[in-house]
């Protein structure tokens, strides 16, 4: 069945009104072509517009794949072996995905976790983007921790320095975290490896490995902290979630690690523990409250979920913390936490509704820092766990604030029970050189939406203008609709801006 049948066919099961000119995605209009210092982040092709990739860790019975949709239109559906890698049950090949420049020559990379591979000592690939759309594997690490689940988290960071001919790509690293690796004793403490590359996609020099228990590194490695479930970060920052952190007697209170390096030092890396005790951080640390569960880091400025976190006589209702920290001095300072409660914040809090579950952050204009915040267990019309998208203004007070869910605004689909849509969230880059306002797009995973009987197979919605929205299922073969269990809209790749 072609493509636009299968699309067709999706469609139609999920009950959707759409007229048949929103069933193809828009095309790039620009030819592709890969430019030093002219990329936008997130542009496997070059060709002036961010890429939709999808990680589908459930893929084939936890095999995994990446579904790429490219902005001129052609999709891709990425397993393992296409990279003539060994592939296995229980890989989760795609569990996280990550976008970056490695070889600063305009089109970027990716970076694929595997955190079951090798019975969960885990794997990390490196994939280099190029014009014409061919991705090909430059090369693979694994973990070094028995059950480590090396892979849980990537994140390919590209730092710049300025040059007489401009920016480039200096120092370039791949972050990834093996949350489930012990440390002496501690098991599943956690830790987070940071490999340095070179340009050709090599380690050059040793492997730093970052743990609680590491010099320079706040707080202590404990029983089940899971240090690295979240990863976030940007040039020589790196922002790590550990929301299984005990915050003094409080189980699961969670807590955030801010940590920078410098350009002498660029895997030496220092910071400071951030919880809900922390001084001018609003709140408490309580059980539960999974501070830390989510995060993202943006032109120094950090988002934190807690969906845990009880609001009132809610439980688990959530909210999420706007922290402004400078890399330089290595000190942070709280902004303000937002729940649904909150004033300007439209909605109310209710158990169970997960608020901070994902988070990202995004441009709307050049002043505007926009918080994109998941609720994937809020009730909409009644549909219980349907899940909706709060975005609002991080930066600063006032200014727009949107809830997004199926059915209204242009979205497709309509809310079900149980779809969550909001459980995974990221951005499509703007371009950062065009000297013009810069606008980022979003996407939005609802992992657990039923396509027709497909029950769980899972949509993403995107947009980039956040005004015309595209819907999409997996890219399989075969088959009229996508398989069942596949939970597509779980994992949503991160581009971290240079």
């Amino acid at each position: 069945m072609s493509r636009s049948h299968r699309l067709l066919a999706a469609v139609l099961g999920l009950g959707l009104g759409l007229s048949t000119t929103c069933l193809a995605p828009p095309r790039a209009q620009a030819a592709p072509n890969c430019a030093a210092g002219e990329g936008v982040a997130g542009d496997l092709n070059g060709d002036g517009l961010a890429d939709v990739v999808i990680g589908v860790p459930a893929y084939d019975n936890e095999r995994g794949a990446v579904d790429i949709l490219f902005s001129d239109g052609e999709r891709r559906l990425l397993k393992a072996s296409d990279l003539g890698l060994p592939s296995s049950k229980g890989d989760r090949f795609g569990q996280s995905v990550a976008l970056g420049d490695v070889n600063d020559d305009g089109c970027a990379d990716l970076a694929i976790g595997a955190p079951g591979r090798s019975s969960s000592k885990g794997a990390a690939h490196l994939v280099k983007g190029s014009a014409g759309n061919t991705l090909t594997l430059m090369t693979s690490f694994t973990g070094s921790a028995a059950h480590g689940s090396f892979g849980a988290q990537v994140l390919l960071l590209t730092p710049q320095k300025q040059t007489a001919s401009g920016l480039v790509n200096a120092g370039q690293q791949l972050v990834v975290s093996a949350p489930t690796a012990d440390d002496g004793k501690k098991w599943e403490a956690g830790r987070v490896e940071v490999l340095p590359l070179t340009k050709g996609f090599a380690l050059t020099g040793s492997r730093t490995v970052i743990t609680q228990n590491s010099p320079g590194i706040p707080g202590s490695s404990e029983n089940g902290d899971r240090f690295g479930t979240a990863l976030a970060g940007q040039g020589r920052t790196i922002v790590i979630g550990t929301p299984n952190e005990a915050v003094g007697k409080r189980t699961d209170a969670g807590s955030v690690t801010l940590l920078s390096a410098t350009a002498a030092k660029p895997t030496t890396f220092r910071g400071v523990a951030v919880t809900q005790n922390s001084p001018g951080v609003p709140g408490t640390a309580e059980n539960d409250d999974l501070f830390g569960a989510a995060v993202a880091f943006r032109d120094n400025y950090v988002l934190v979920g807690a969906p845990g976190e009880k609001i009132g006589s809610a439980y688990f209702a959530g909210q999420v913390h706007v922290l402004n920290f400078n890399p330089v001095t290595r000190k942070f300072r709280s902004l303000r936490a937002v729940h649904q409660n909150s004033a300007g914040i439209p909605g109310s809090n209710h158990t169970g509704d997960w608020f901070g579950s994902s988070v990202a952050l995004g441009v709307n204009t050049l002043d505007q820092l926009t918080a994109i915040v998941g609720i994937p267990g809020k009730s909409v019309d009644k549909q219980f766990n349907a899940g909706a998208v709060l975005m609002f203004r991080a930066n600063r007070t006032g200014g727009a604030v949107k809830v997004f869910r199926q059915g209204k605004d242009g979205i497709v689909g309509k809310p079900e029970p149980r779809d969550g849509f909001g459980s995974a969230v990221g951005v499509l880059n703007g371009n950062l050189n065009d000297g013009e306002a810069m606008r980022d797009g979003v996407v939005i995973g609802a992992p657990e939406e039923d396509i027709g009987s497909a029950e769980d197979a899972g949509s993403v919605t995107y947009s980039r203008t956040l005004t015309s929205w595209w819907s999409l299922v997996l890219e399989d073969t075969g088959s009229a609709t996508p398989p069942a269990d596949t939970l597509f809209g779980e994992t949503v790749a991160t581009a971290a801006a240079a």
